[in-house]
């Protein structure tokens, strides 16, 4: 009789569960706080939902997936990660009625790798899918989302690495360019880089052989040949990560281990954890994967975050953690985009406060705004245009009776409670 759990895999209690329900939690009051709604989607699905939305030449698909035939010969596998299934279920129910979609989901993956500290075949994730929006500031408010995960922690030496892998325009000529430059050290590559080298060159800049690593270190890099219109979105983006005040860096050789991804993608990584495996969490837009998938073009963009090694961190640094719940809520309708930073600062300021809250990624009518605001249970509303803006006096409607009151929320930002009672 075996007695012990298969390789990979770990039975969790005692102080791991005291983490995980922690780090749940948290996360769950910060999604709330962001307007995400939970979806659980199921353990395993058709394998092709993870051949087309992955990428048949990555070596999760390739070398990491669990796969097998059901009784009716039918190919099912355990899910590796939790994007294409939300994808999947995206489409399939037609979640996409009301825009943006907003989802979060905690669940348990599968890949067959090599077990170490942190990294196991049965892991866990919770993350969040954002659908429907092209706007970089979906982008910051995802990137300040999962930088508030591990702040909210009290995890200190954070490290947020950015970079754009530009779009299906630019992205070609680059590998074209890449692929020249690598042709000459073909030989000097291991065996998994010289595969990717006619299967998914940019798998390259992830190894971690010291001689490929050495190689690449002064190779052309796909920031510096983005098209304009990639270089503008990203330039935005971390515009608006400066107006948040969330300090980052600019990884030229950052690409992620996924075919989807178009764009901005980030990582975040603790300074504290052994520098092979201290990446915490990490994602990037992915513009053309639902209309990949069948579905309609949808701009969307998410992340990840490893719970087993968040909690090895947390373990590591005797970190714990506690705040009030918050019922009322707020919607922040912008008159005009140039009233955007502004806009993210009074979201920021909510958002401190415990208050859930969202803004408008769109310009329209305040009328279609309130719709919009009443659509998604708002209990409240903030305009903010020119006169806002300058004195920092804010007018928060109450939807139900519309009724308002004016307060100065720098002058005086406890007066928020007030009005929201």
């Amino acid at each position: 009789m075996v007695i012990n759990s298969p390789r990979g895999t770990a039975d969790i209690f005692g102080d791991d569960i005291i983490c995980r329900n922690l780090i749940i939690e948290q996360a769950k009051k910060l999604f709330k706080l962001f307007n995400y709604s939970q979806i659980i989607t199921p353990a395993f699905e058709h394998t092709e939902v993870f051949d087309r939305g992955i990428g048949q030449s990555t070596d999760i698909v390739k070398k990491e997936m669990y796969t097998f035939l059901d009784r009716k010969g039918r190919s099912l596998t355990l899910r590796p990660e939790g994007t294409a299934p939300v994808v999947r279920a995206i489409i399939e129910h037609k979640l996409y009625s009301k825009i943006p979609v907003k989802l979060f989901y905690i669940g348990n993956m599968f890949r067959y790798e090599r077990p170490q500290k942190g990294r196991m075949r049965e892991f866990w994730q919770l993350g969040v899918e954002a659908a429907g929006v092209d706007n970089p500031v979906i982008d910051a408010e995802v990137i300040w989302l999962l930088a508030l995960i591990f702040e909210t922690l009290g995890f200190k030496k954070l490290k947020l690495l950015v970079n754009s892998v530009g779009c299906a325009d630019c992205r070609p000529p680059y590998i074209n360019i890449f692929k020249g430059y690598i042709k000459p050290h073909l030989e000097s590559l291991c065996s998994d880089c010289r595969e990717r080298y006619d299967t998914n060159p940019l798998r390259i800049f992830d190894c971690k052989v010291p001689s490929c690593a050495k190689i690449i270190s002064s190779s052309p890099k796909i920031y510096s040949n983005i098209c304009s219109s990639c270089a503008k979105h990203f330039n935005t983006v971390t515009d608006l990560l400066k107006a948040l005040n969330i300090p980052f860096v600019i990884k030229e050789e950052l690409v992620r281990g996924f075919d989807y991804y178009t764009r901005t993608i980030f990582e975040i990584i603790s300074e504290d954890l052994e520098s092979v495996q201290n990446a915490l969490g990490g994602g990037g837009r992915y513009d053309k994967l639902i209309e990949q998938f069948g579905g309609p073009p949808l701009p969307s963009i998410g992340f990840a975050v490893g719970i087993d090694r968040t909690i090895v961190l947390m373990k590591q640094l005797s970190v714990s953690l506690s705040k009030e719940d918050s019922q009322s809520n707020v919607f922040v309708i912008l008159l005009e985009r140039r009233f955007e930073k502004y806009g993210l600062e009074f979201l920021n300021y909510l958002r401190k406060c415990d208050i859930r809250s969202d803004i408008s990624f769109e310009i329209k009518k305040v009328g279609a705004q309130i719709k919009l605001a009443k659509k998604n249970e708002f209990t409240h509303a903030a305009v903010i245009g020119e006169d806002e803006a300058t004195s920092g006096n804010i007018t928060v409607k109450k939807l139900a009776d519309f009724t308002q009151n004016q307060f100065n929320w720098k002058k005086d930002p406890h007066k928020i409670y007030d009005i929201l009672k």
